[in-house]
């Protein structure tokens, strides 16, 4: 192995306290991806890919484990070891890059690295383009099992393990399926088919539409062809779908679903047998309850010990009022199950993989479901025909029959992604249906379950609703939640009004019938 240089070792020691203290080194590969941004002198060279190597002074016995770690999209690699996970209390992601000090410590070779397109990498962002940023990645493990003692299993392979959320957890994904020196992947907050989680049913969700483009716009990150053309059209005025791309639209659509399992599944590719651990979150607004619930399964189809954890918050967004939650299911805390999870898969230390739940989805009430699998949409229940007008505001409720729920009875949990069909006449505007689900407390106070609302656009569709996860209490009304606009499906600059989307002139009818992820088998975990 090459010399490590330890840079900010006296700072690593410092944060790891009574611990073993890390080498920090600054380094990078050259991924053999043409770099179309490298000029006439980088021709032919490849696509420089940075990375920080942490790494414990003592070498275990038997080798490094690695962990491969990366950030979200228009985000930079660790380069400086961060504080130790020391509060329980905060959200995922605050604790998430916290987990690298205790990695170490555990005797973990730890690789954070800059994304294509990002920081101090090369290259223009394809967004998770399996030739292009998968590839790169791929050129991580050939030098780190050239330059570093990895810990090998009984099968003579490198033990290899992944982490990250968002785009962070994107990667993953595809690498444990393409890669097959992956031991264990950990993929979180991610998506299973981009496009539809951009533009569900083909309606741009124009909050985070907005935030991408921002990233980019920023120099956060440099544009493969995949973003101005959304970025052009989505604060347009009067744009609010898919199609009003023009002719960039199909081949956008096909990269983006492509660049994930969703382009795998549809390619008839078989699925590997990796072990992962899949969390996600139920009021995750950009990658929602089923999209991990679709990742989940898809990799369970391989035959490998694949677990889920739904937590409640991921992406958040605050111009809806949405807040970060701790990061646990139930009492299950979820930077702990990782940490378990790494060290039963790369470690051979199993004796916390039994606290590591085969599935968990935490409840607005601090509890958490806990079963071999969500509860399907198995209630089923009519909507009555209802107008929202245009300029309406807030959260229309409309109350479900009574009498195709009151056999569930009091505490009754949601847990699992609704479906609706639904007939929807457009009145003015665009004619978007927006829709979720609502209780109303015995106090007349109504809330959005999982802070989900759906697009469904004119026409006669059958949709997946957002995922819920909720306990009902006694005397709670159950409803669907209907909007004229949602600051989920706008652009709207900092202050002042929304330029493009679904904004206020849309006006809509609706009716149809509601499937129930509905339980009374739920006991409180």
């Amino acid at each position: 192995m090459k010399t490590i240089i330890r840079a900010a070792a006296l700072g690593a020691a410092l944060v790891l306290g009574a611990a073993q203290a890390a080498t920090v080194q600054q380094l990078s590969v050259q991924s053999a991806v043409p770099d179309p941004l490298a000029g006439a002198d980088g021709a032919g060279k490849g696509t420089r890919i940075a990375f920080t190597l942490f790494l414990p002074d003592q070498k275990p016995d038997g080798g490094y484990p690695l962990v491969l770690h990366a950030s979200g999209f228009g985000l930079g690699r660790l380069q400086a070891m961060p504080p130790r996970d020391t509060d329980p209390a905060v959200s995922y992601w605050s604790r998430v890059d916290r987990l690298v000090p205790t990695l170490v410590e555990r005797g973990y070779a730890v690789i954070s690295f800059d994304h294509r397109g990002h920081g101090d990498s090369g290259g223009d962002s394809r967004i998770m383009d399996p030739q292009a940023e998968i590839a790169d990645i791929r050129s991580l493990i050939d030098w780190a099992e050239r330059e570093l003692p990895l810990r090998k299993g009984t099968d003579g392979r490198a033990r290899i393990g992944s982490i990250g959320g968002s785009y962070g957890g994107g990667y993953q994904m595809q690498l444990a399926q393409l890669e097959p020196r992956i031991t264990t992947a950990v993929p979180s907050m991610t998506w299973y088919d981009l496009q539809h989680s951009l533009a569900p049913q083909g309606v741009l969700k124009g909050g985070y539409v907005q935030f991408e483009c921002f990233m980019a716009q920023r120099g956060k990150v440099r544009d493969g062809s995949l973003l101005k053309p959304l970025c052009d059209t989505a604060p347009r005025p009067g744009a609010w779908a898919w199609s009003d791309i023009g002719a960039d639209a199909q081949r956008l659509r096909d990269a983006y679903q492509a660049h994930g399992p969703s382009g795998a599944s549809w390619a008839g590719r078989p699925v590997r047998r990796v072990d992962a651990l899949v969390v996600q979150a139920s009021e995750d607004v950009l990658f929602d309850m089923g999209e991990g619930l679709r990742n989940w399964r898809y990799l369970k189809s391989g035959g490998g010990d694949v677990r889920l954890m739904v937590l409640r918050s991921g992406h958040v967004n605050p111009r809806a009022g949405q807040r970060d939650k701790p990061a646990r299911c139930g009492t299950v805390d979820a930077m702990d199950a990782m940490l378990a999870w790494l060290d039963a898969k790369l470690r051979d230390q199993e004796t916390g993989l039994a606290s590591v739940p085969s599935l968990c989805i935490a409840l607005d009430d601090g509890t958490a479901y806990q079963g071999p699998a969500p509860v399907p949409a198995q209630v089923g229940t009519s909507l009555s025909s209802t107008e929202v007008a245009a300029g309406a505001k807030g959260l229309q409720f409309v109350a479900l029959p009574a009498d195709a729920l009151a056999r569930q009875g009091a505490g009754a949990v949601l847990a699992g992604v609704p479906e609706a069909e639904l007939e929807v006449r457009a009145k003015a505007g665009p004619g978007v249906a927006l829709v979720g689900l609502a209780l109303r407390r015995r106090g007349g106070e109504v809330t959005l379950l999982s802070d989900q609302v759906v697009p469904v656009p004119p026409g006669r569709h059958r949709v997946a609703l957002g995922g819920v996860a909720a306990r009902m209490q006694p005397g709670d009304e159950l409803g669907v939640a209907l909007f004229s606009t949602h600051p989920q499906y706008v652009w709207a600059p900092a202050s002042g009004a929304p330029v493009a989307g679904i904004t206020g002139d849309n006006a809509y009818a609706v009716s149809g019938r509601v499937w129930l992820p509905l339980s009374t088998d739920a006991a409180p975990q």
